[in-house]
């Protein structure tokens, strides 16, 4: 080193100013102050989305029934005042009735009148349905069965969602009716989404058990989908989640170094948000990533900043 003292290291520090550049931002070392500033810009995404909801109509689904019915805010909370295109239609397990794969209440759009009571209503299917409950089947009669003319948009991006206590019971494999479902979806891509039983034993809750939904869970890990096990206590995360994607939004960033504890702070459009649970930020350690919830997420467009202290010694990619 041309010169060993430590003013000069600090010098030629100073000097150095780093901008690392992504698709989602930058990132700012000042090592004077030892502080990083992650600086990112939410694009303006306009998505198309068609939502598939297949529900299990048997007679051991009435509170779980009810539990989506309720959590549906977390889906419209989070595409209120988004840019958000999307069609949605519910179709029940049961394919041994008249009208199976046939929307219930029709498609549903952000237009709909009161949303959120249409949806209520489409959801508490009732549990008189077969006890043979074939979520693949009944999403391929609604989805290219001609029962439901107008849904399937090409460019539009294809949510499935399934909830059901038991697996899937179709005659066909997962691999023929997931090709099904992508030729469905055409350009604009699929999306598998599972509220099941856990694997590998199932779960139970207070009000009841299921049965692992590995062929569900099967479809949602080869598509990139998400799940929540059936048993728990409310659907809100999965929910926003699926909101999140139809909207083109994003809710986690990813930091570029490891932070100080406790040396975090956020702001969207230059107005700064809390950490906390609801309508705020959290720091998850594992993945280094900032995660924001419910009213806080940035909309497109959006500048957020986060400015923390530099963990000393620890970068990330380090292999320690």
């Amino acid at each position: 080193m041309v010169d060993g003292t430590f003013d000069g290291l600090m010098s030629a520090l100073l000097l150095f100013h780093i901008v690392l550049a992504s698709t989602t931002g930058c990132t700012e070392y000042d090592y004077g102050e030892l502080t990083v500033r992650d600086v990112f810009l939410v694009p303006t995404v306009e998505t198309s989305s068609d939502i598939l909801v297949v529900i299990d109509d048997s007679a051991s689904m009435v509170e779980e029934q009810e539990r989506m019915a309720s959590n549906f805010t977390a889906f419209t909370e989070v595409v209120a005042g988004a840019y958000a295109d999307f069609q949605l239609g519910v179709v029940t397990t049961d394919v041994e009735v008249e009208d199976a794969g046939v929307f219930r209440g029709g498609v549903l759009t952000p237009d709909t009148e009161d949303l959120e009571s249409a949806f209520l209503e489409a959801v508490l299917v009732g549990t008189g349905g077969s006890r043979y409950e074939q979520g693949y089947a009944a999403a391929e009669l609604a989805l290219v069965g001609g029962l439901n003319p107008g849904f399937l948009r090409t460019d539009a991006r294809l949510h499935v969602i399934f909830m059901s206590d038991e697996d899937d019971q179709s005659s066909g494999r997962v691999p023929a009716y997931l090709d099904t479902m992508r030729t469905a979806a055409e350009k604009g891509g699929l999306s598998v989404h599972a509220i099941v039983g856990d694997e590998p034993a199932g779960c139970a809750s207070g009000i009841g058990a299921a049965s692992p939904g590995t062929r569900y869970l099967t479809a949602a890990v080869q598509t990139g989908g998400y799940t929540d096990s059936i048993c728990a206590d409310d659907y809100s995360e999965i929910l926003q989640r699926v909101g999140l994607d139809v909207a083109g939004m994003q809710d986690t960033y990813a930091l570029n170094q490891v932070p100080e504890p406790g040396t975090i702070r956020v702001w969207v459009d230059g107005v700064e948000i809390d950490e906390r649970e609801v309508d705020g930020w959290g720091h998850h350690p594992g993945d280094n990533v900032i995660i924001f919830t419910g009213f806080a997420v940035p909309r497109a467009g959006m500048e957020v900043v986060a400015e923390y202290e530099l963990l000393l010694g620890v970068e990330v990619g380090d292999s320690g």
